[in-house]
């Protein structure tokens, strides 16, 4: 520290300036990983909502029926809860016949269409990624992670509907699901269940589900990627405009402490030394800095008025001391 009092005045400053645009840009970085944290939330948060809005469709048409293809053996209508095969056309006076080869109708209900989706999209190259999970799964694949644990548990304890954290460079996000009529039908007791999913799961996992109570969690997962080079690369016209009108400021401060405060500094140094080196009684050129400077509030004007008057205090003593 004595060092740093030692440097001369304008590499104080600006030395001072240089820490403080430093820790001002350690402080816009992580005020600006804060707002991305922030975003990628908020973009949580939507995909929730689509996932929320998705469910509430097909809830409306009390879930999907997919039509399968007799003409593509390959063709696969996945895990499904009814089935019924389509009938020919009803002929003038005639009764219905399956057609030999007619199509078969699957119904998928919301729970399931959700959880389709969530496959394809966690096979999509889409960086937003959600499942559906509960800690009374059925799917073993769609068993809670510890984070899914965590939310679950603090959902229930503190009663919110949502709960983020940041882990492993990602942002990792809960939102509730509350069972309502429609779970209890496949995850109410096991014996109301229907044929297809007990034959699937029999149990007793997956069931149990209270109807008003918590079922589980849409869980969201995105990756965090920011960085100072991402950071810099989000600056638009308007913020580099900002940092170019303070860099000007900063200059301007310089410009005006090396004018008003160095410079003014330099000329008493100038004329103490001078007068401290003269011969006693020899005449020193004074240093006036503006009319009437002894009644100025300026510190330096006030201290160059002091030294002037020590001059003039020691030269009349001297002075005096000469004619006895």
């Amino acid at each position: 520290m004595n060092s740093f009092k030692k440097l001369p005045l304008s590499y104080q400053f600006t030395l001072l300036l240089l820490a403080l645009a430093v820790i001002a840009a350690i402080g816009g970085y992580l005020i600006g990983a804060s707002v991305y944290v922030s975003e990628t939330r908020n973009q949580a948060r939507t995909v929730a909502d689509m996932v929320d809005n998705f469910g509430q469709w097909a809830t409306r048409y009390r879930g999907v029926w997919v039509k399968d293809d007799p003409r593509d053996p390959k063709f696969d209508v996945g895990s499904f809860l009814e089935r019924e095969v389509a009938t020919a056309p009803v002929a003038l006076g005639g009764d219905s016949t399956t057609a030999p080869n007619a199509a078969a109708f699957h119904r998928k209900n919301p729970a399931l269409v959700q959880r389709e989706l969530s496959d394809i999209t966690m096979a999509s190259p889409a960086k937003a990624k959600f499942r559906m999970t509960s800690d009374h799964f059925m799917n073993p694949n769609n068993a809670p992670s510890e984070f899914d644990k965590v939310a679950m548990r603090v959902i229930r304890d503190a009663g919110v509907t949502e709960y983020s954290e940041v882990r492993g460079g990602q942002l990792l996000y809960a939102r509730r699901l509350i069972a309502d009529k429609g779970c209890l039908k496949c995850h109410g007791a096991p014996a109301a269940a229907p044929a297809a999913v007990t034959a699937l799961y029999p149990g007793p996992q997956g069931y149990g589900y209270e109807e008003g109570k918590l079922a589980g969690v849409i869980s969201v997962a995105i990756p965090l990627e920011f960085s100072v080079l991402g950071f810099i690369q989000r600056f638009d016209g308007q913020v580099w405009a900002a940092l170019a009108a303070m860099g000007l400021g900063v200059i301007g401060l310089l410009v005006f402490i090396h004018q008003q405060v160095i410079v003014p500094v330099r000329r008493v140094r100038a004329f103490a030394l001078a007068a401290s080196n003269s011969e006693p009684g020899a005449k020193v050129e004074k240093v006036d800095f503006i009319e009437g400077e002894h009644t100025s509030a300026n510190e330096i004007h006030e201290l160059n008025t002091a030294v002037k008057a020590m001059h003039m205090s020691i030269d009349y003593l001297y002075r005096k001391m000469m004619k006895r």
